[in-house]
């Protein structure tokens, strides 16, 4: 019964959390799958190995065929079953008993529901392949804690095996299900038995992906280079678990500082009171942070924030046992509502982000496919504070619209670097009897102009209309 009502209330705060977005539209790489789907007509996407998208993509083509509604219903209903997943989990494990179980596990699971870190999984269509696969990690954590060894562990390698059809973000879950087993049996033979099978999966799962994809990352990855030493792509990654997107490299790097240490002084008080499963539970939220740190995620906006989703499930079981083991009683409801307030606050501000972009989008879409004269677009925006736009797939969401690419010439896409520089609103100069728009754009004649439409960082305009 309990259950029951802890799902349903995740469901009612994670509808009422992201309505916002049920009015979006497509965006960038939503058209990839849906042009597959539509227009090539495919077998679900092998080249990448993650066939979910394209599968998810279907059934709600089925459902709605092009209204986004149903679209953006199953991102939410995902989430909320991850955030009931990671409850159940903490249920499982026996870090607590009876009453306080509950409250650890609720909380647990409510912290996960209004963590705002994570978001590009909720709010962006194709960023379901990180919920997705969030949610079979889980299911399969907790069907190995739950079920008899050998079964439990089989339909755990299946759950991960599915998963990872999703998003390669679980990819270290046979470790983090063998600390788990580990916090919960402390049986060694039974923890080597399911060594022996998760190697044996893992290796089958390796040679399934070198022979489809010829690596371990999609072919758009491949030979694509990171900068930063590993060692302070670790720390970026670590900093953005816990702090919002910044410019400020100095704010951030201060932020930073101030985790570190707050991470030290909680894991000397628990080194202290010997809360040993606590300490294995957080090696495995470290673990769970190795794609993060090998792809990399941005500190200046949300971009990447999808890498966070499934190292947050472990990171909300790790700061629930926090509330709990620390000596907080006074303070538990004031550091959790003003966490709650806080991740409000968050996910409303990024809501507004992707609201904005898909406004953007669908903006232009209507202006393309009106009349029959070609259209030309100046400075079609890349992204909005991580909010992705027309990055890629801009041919293809324009076929899957009916849109003749023919008839639709873009000048230039707009990135954030450049936008960031003006100040204002991008504004046309006329000169020598041509227009310049910022930054790299010139009409020369006014038969071109006529059907001139720029984005001045804020609205699509008109050209001629000045």
């Amino acid at each position: 019964m309990k259950d029951r009502f802890v799902i349903l209330l995740f469901g009612v705060l994670t509808f009422l959390l992201y309505f916002p977005v049920l009015g979006n539209g497509f965006l960038t790489d939503d058209y990839a799958s849906l042009y597959r789907l539509l227009i090539e007509k495919r077998e679900p996407f092998l080249e990448t190995v993650r066939p979910m998208i394209d599968i998810s993509f279907y059934v709600n083509y089925l459902i709605s065929g092009l209204h986004p509604m149903s679209y953006y219903i199953f991102n939410l209903c995902v989430h909320a079953g991850t955030c009931f997943m990671v409850y159940r989990v903490a249920l499982d494990l026996p870090l607590f008993e009876g009453r306080r179980g509950f409250a650890y596990a609720f909380t647990a699971g409510m912290l996960f529901l209004f963590y705002p870190f994570h978001n590009e999984g909720v709010v962006w269509l194709s960023g379901r392949l990180s919920s997705m696969a969030a949610l079979g990690g889980m299911l399969a954590i907790h069907l190995s804690l739950t079920k008899k060894w050998l079964w439990g562990t089989l339909l755990a390698v299946l759950c991960w095996y599915i998963g990872l059809f999703a998003y390669e973000s679980i990819i270290v879950l046979p470790a983090v299900v063998l600390l788990f087993e580990w916090i919960k049996f402390r049986d060694v033979s039974r923890g080597l038995r399911s060594l022996a099978v998760w190697v044996v999966a893992g290796l089958l799962w390796l040679e399934f992906r070198l022979f489809t994809v010829g690596g371990l990352l999609p072919p758009y990855t491949q030979g694509a280079t990171v900068r930063d030493p590993i060692a302070l792509r670790f720390v970026k990654v670590l900093g953005r678990c816990f702090l919002p997107p910044s410019e400020n490299w100095k704010w951030m790097m201060i932020g930073f500082v101030g985790v570190v240490v707050l991470i030290g002084a909680v894991n000397v008080v628990i080194w202290r009171r010997k809360s040993w499963p606590y300490l294995v539970l957080e090696i495995g939220f470290l673990l769970a942070l190795f794609p993060a740190v090998a792809l990399g995620v941005s500190t200046r906006t949300s971009e990447g924030d999808r890498l966070l989703y499934f190292p947050s499930c472990l990171l909300c079981l790790v700061a629930g046992a926090v509330v709990f083991l620390l000596p907080l009683r006074r303070w538990r409801l004031v550091l959790c509502g003003g966490y709650v307030v806080a991740g409000v606050l968050l996910i409303n501000a990024n809501n507004r982000r992707w609201v904005f972009a898909s406004r953007t989008a669908e903006k232009a879409l209507a202006y393309m496919r009106a009349g029959f004269q070609p259209v030309v677009l100046v400075n079609a925006p890349d992204e909005w504070e991580g909010a992705f736009i027309f990055r890629n797939s801009f041919n293809q969401g324009l076929v899957v619209n009916g849109i003749d690419t023919n008839r639709v010439v873009v000048k230039h896409f707009l990135t954030r670097l450049e936008y960031l520089k003006v100040n204002g609103k991008i504004e046309p100069v006329f000169r020598d009897h041509s227009f310049f728009i910022y930054p790299s754009t010139q009409i020369a004649t006014m038969s071109e102009a006529e059907r001139v439409y720029y984005w001045d960082k804020n609205e699509w305009k008109k050209l001629i209309s000045l």
